[in-house]
């Protein structure tokens, strides 16, 4: 059987290189293939465009590497807080699309051709990755995007149910029109083709009455959770923050009798690459508008 699989393997890698001509491949185990040349770092992008004195400046606040480039699509590039010392000083691909909170992933990559030190110091004007130090460089810089999983609004929801501090669930998106219990479930999943898979405790989604009044479906909320919550409905952008609301889960068997629920989703951006949703509302930090600038110069994403 392992030599089986070592030779899967091989005539796998021998097919992702004739198909992806130029890249640096290597099968690993169950089938994955593992790019070799991705050496660019993406957790977070600065706005605007910076001087090599600026990008060595802000790098020393990282306490990593960088380095500088050159990308045909967005002209020069530099890198900081780079935590392999490995992918400084190469050329390679790097993943110029961060998977921002609240919108679909985008896997796309570029190349880059890598600047010598002397030539990096001709430039002026740097568009900023980053991987390690987003909080201390955004003291200093402002930030145009951060990856959902660094970002404080995916943080403050992640895995709440076993947050015993947390006393509100906030939603993101509702959806308009009411489902059934049947219908709501189809939607909590990212393939249809995966609904014969799976059973009624598997669909990522809780139903619950607010307020005694309005029965609700929420998505991406996986575990039962405890009755001593709030809730709170969509804050849109420019309207004033929802009040709290009561909210009391109810069992799979109960909620089989009820055939007009409101659907939420509670943590984005799972459950929308598949899907056109029809969105009702959205949280106003999801619009193009909002300011995520604080009073007191922190950036909301950070808090």
């Amino acid at each position: 059987m392992k030599k089986s699989n070592i030779k899967q393997n091989s005539l796998l890698t021998k097919l992702t290189k004739k198909l992806n001509l130029n890249r640096n491949a290597k099968d690993e185990e169950k089938l994955i293939i593992n790019y070799n040349d991705i050496v660019g770092c993406t957790t977070y992008k600065l706005k605007g465009v910076y001087t090599y004195n600026e990008v060595i400046k802000l790098n020393k606040l990282t306490k990593r590497r960088c380095s500088f480039g050159f990308c045909k699509e967005l002209g020069p590039i530099a890198f900081i807080g780079i935590l392999n010392a490995a992918n400084c000083n190469k050329s390679g691909y790097f993943k110029h699309n961060i998977h921002t909170y609240g919108k679909n992933c985008d896997e796309g990559i570029y190349y880059f051709i890598s600047y010598s030190d002397e030539d990096a110091k001709q430039i002026s004007n740097f568009t900023v990755f980053g991987d390690a130090g987003l909080e201390v460089v955004s003291t200093k810089a402002p930030i145009e995007q951060v990856h959902y999983i660094s970002d404080f609004r995916y943080r403050s929801k992640k895995g709440f149910d076993r947050n015993h501090d947390k006393a509100v669930i906030e939603m993101d998106l509702k959806l308009s029109g009411t489902y059934t219990f049947d219908e709501a479930c189809a939607l909590a999943i990212d393939n249809e083709k995966d609904k014969k898979y799976l059973t009624g405790e598997d669909y990522n989604i809780q139903f619950a009455v607010v307020d005694d009044t309005m029965y609700v479906g929420i998505i991406n909320i996986f575990c039962e959770t405890k009755n001593d919550l709030k809730f709170r409905d969509v804050w849109e952008y420019g309207c004033d923050e929802p009040p709290l609301q009561k909210i009391r889960f109810l069992t799979k068997s109960q909620a089989q009798k009820i055939n007009a629920f409101s659907l939420y989703i509670y943590v984005c951006p799972y459950n929308l690459k598949n899907k056109n949703y029809p969105i009702e509302k959205k949280d106003r930090t999801f619009d193009p508008r909002f300011d995520f600038k604080m009073p007191d110069g922190r950036d909301y994403r950070l808090n």
